[in-house]
C-alpha cells in the first residue's frame, strides 16, 4: 500500500475548512497568544498552498513555523505529518500524529492519517488498533468500518468481521460486493461454518444465482454434511447444466463414495452439455481403472492431458495404468513428467521409486526419491514401506525390517507391508516368524493366492 500526494491533500483540505471553522467559532483571546494563534493559522494556511503546489519543503519549513507559535493544534500536526510522509519519513511522521494524539486522543484526522501511515508499513496490527479508535471517534462513518471490517478479516478474528459486517448491513450499507469480498476471505480462511451461514443470506436475496448455490455446496462437504452438499451441488447442476464445474464436483463425491458407475455415468451426462474438460476426462480414466478396465481407461486420460498438458494428475494416474501394465519405460517417463509438473509432489516421487524397487531396478535412485517423499510427508506408510522394501532390493534385510516396522505402526491393516515384513524375516532365515507376517496377512485379504503359496510348504 502507498500513500500518494493526491489522496493525502484530501486531508489536508478538510482540515483547513476543519480550521477555519472552529476559528470562527472560538471566542476572540486577547493578547499575546491571540496573535501567536493568528500567526500560526496564517503559517498554517502558508503552508498548505505549498503543499497545493507541491513544494514540500517549504510546506514543511511554515507547518513548523506554525507549530513554534502554537503547539497546541492537533490539525498542525497531522498537516505537518502528512509532508513527512511525502518526503519518505515516515517514523518522523507517526511521532508528530502520536503528538497530536495526546492533545486530543479523539482527533479523526490524526487517526485517519495514523491508520494509513501504518497499513502501508506493514504494520496491521497497530493499524487495526487506530481504526478501532478512528470507529469509536466517529461510529456513525462506514467508511472507517469498512476499513476495521478489512482490518479484522486480515487479523483473522473472524467473530468481530462478522460483528461489523452485519451492523453495516443493519445500516443498508451493503451493495452486494462487500458480502462477496467477505465471504472470499471465510472461504479462503477456511471459515465454512461462516461462510455457509452468509451464503444463505445471499441466497435467500438471489436464489437464482447457481454459483452461491454451489458454493453453499462445498462449504456443506467441507463441513462433512455429505447428503446436503450433495443436494445443493445437483441443484446448482440443474440451474446451469452448461457449467463444467458442477458436475465435476458431482464426479469427485461419487469417485469419494467408490461409486465409479455414477462418476463415469456423470461425466458422460456432462459431456453432453459441457464443453470437453480435462478434469471429466481424469475422472473417467481413474473411475475405469478402480474398475479394472485399465486398458480403457489409457485414451480417457490421454484425452484429459490433450485438453490440459499441465495436468499432473492426470499424467501421474496414465502412469500408474502402464506401471499396472508393466510398460515400464513408459510409466518412469510419465512419472518424471508428473514429478515436474507437480513441483515434487511426494505421491509421484514414492510411486516412481516403488516402480524401482518392485523391479529390483535403480535401487539407488529409488533411495533418494523415497527419501524425497519422507522429507515431505515423514509419517506416511506407503512411503515408509517403499523404503523398507528399496532396502531389501539392496540385500540390507535389518534396515528394511526396521523400515517396514515404522510402516506396520503406521497402518497396521496393510497386507503388503505384512507381506514384505514377511519376505524380510524369510531372507534372515526367521520362516517361523516370516509365516506369522504371512498369515496375519492372509487374514485381511483371505483371496490372496500368493500369500498362500507363500504359506503352504
Amino acid at each position: 500500500m502507498t500513500l500518494s500526494a493526491s489522496s493525502l491533500h484530501k486531508w489536508l483540505w478538510a482540515v483547513l475548512a476543519l480550521v477555519i471553522l472552529c476559528a470562527s467559532a472560538q471566542p476572540a483571546v486577547n493578547g499575546r497568544r491571540q496573535s501567536d494563534k493568528a500567526q500560526a493559522l496564517d503559517c498554517f494556511i502558508r503552508g498548505t498552498v505549498a503543499d497545493v503546489m507541491e513544494d514540500h519543503y517549504r510546506a514543511v519549513f511554515h507547518y513548523q513555523e506554525a507549530l513554534r507559535c502554537d503547539s497546541t493544534s492537533p490539525f498542525i500536526y497531522v498537516a505537518l505529518a502528512q509532508d513527512y510522509v511525502l518526503l519518505g519519513n515516515p517514523v518522523q511522521a507517526e511521532a508528530l500524529l502520536d503528538r497530536a494524539l495526546r492533545i486530543q486522543p479523539d482527533h479523526v484526522a490524526a487517526l485517519e492519517l495514523k491508520a494509513l501511515l501504518l497499513r502501508s508499513m506493514g504494520q496491521t496490527e497497530a493499524a487495526r488498533d487506530v481504526l478501532r479508535r478512528l470507529v469509536q471517534a466517529a461510529p456513525d462513518r462506514a467508511e472507517y468500518l469498512r476499513q476495521l471490517l478489512a482490518a479484522e478479516l486480515v487479523a483473522g478474528d473472524f467473530k468481530e468481521a462478522q460483528r461489523l459486517h452485519e451492523h453495516l448491513k443493519s445500516a443498508g450499507d451493503d451493495d452486494g460486493i462487500l458480502d462477496r469480498q467477505v465471504l472470499a476471505v471465510y472461504l479462503t480462511a477456511g471459515e465454512f461454518g461462516r461462510a455457509a451461514t452468509l451464503l444463505e443470506q445471499m441466497i435467500a436475496q438471489d436464489s437464482a444465482d447457481a454459483g452461491l448455490v454451489y458454493a453453499l455446496g462445498n462449504c456443506r462437504l467441507q463441513q462433512g454434511d455429505t447428503t446436503q452438499a450433495a443436494e445443493l451441488l445437483r441443484r446448482a447442476n440443474r440451474m446451469e447444466p452448461a457449467e463444467p464445474r458442477y458436475w465435476i464436483a458431482l464426479a469427485a463425491m461419487a469417485m469419494g463414495r467408490q461409486d465409479f458407475a455414477s462418476v463415469t455415468a456423470l461425466v458422460d451426462s456432462a459431456l453432453a452439455h459441457t464443453a470437453p474438460h480435462a478434469s471429466l476426462f481424469s475422472l473417467k480414466g481413474l473411475a475405469l481403472y478402480r474398475t479394472g478396465k485399465a486398458g480403457e481407461s489409457i485414451p480417457v486420460f490421454e484425452q484429459a492431458i490433450e485438453l490440459d498438458s499441465t495436468m499432473y494428475v492426470a499424467v501421474g494416474s496414465l502412469a500408474l495404468v502402464y506401471d499396472e501394465l508393466d510398460s515400464v519405460d513408459r510409466a518412469v517417463e510419465l512419472y518424471e513428467r508428473a514429478i515436474r509438473l507437480s513441483d515434487s509432489a511426494a505421491t509421484y516421487l514414492n510411486n516412481l521409486a516403488y516402480t524401482y524397487a518392485s523391479r529390483g531396478m535403480e535401487l539407488e535412485r529409488a533411495k533418494v526419491l523415497v527419501r524425497r517423499a519422507l522429507d515431505i510427508e515423514p509419517g506416511n506408510s506407503a512411503y515408509l514401506d517403499t523404503m523398507g522394501w528399496v532396502e531389501y532390493g539392496l540385500g540390507d534385510y535389518h534396515s528394511a525390517i526396521r523400515w517396514l516396522e515404522k510402516a506396520r505402526r503406521a497402518d497396521p491393516a496393510n497386507t503388503a507391508t505384512l507381506e514384505h515384513l514377511g519376505d524380510a524375516h524369510l531372507k534372515l532365515g526367521k520362516r517361523p516368524k516370516a509365516l506369522r507376517y504371512y498369515r496375519e496377512a492372509l487374514k485381511i485379504d483371505p483371496g490372496n493366492e500368493e500369500l498362500r503359496r507363500k504359506i503352504e510348504p
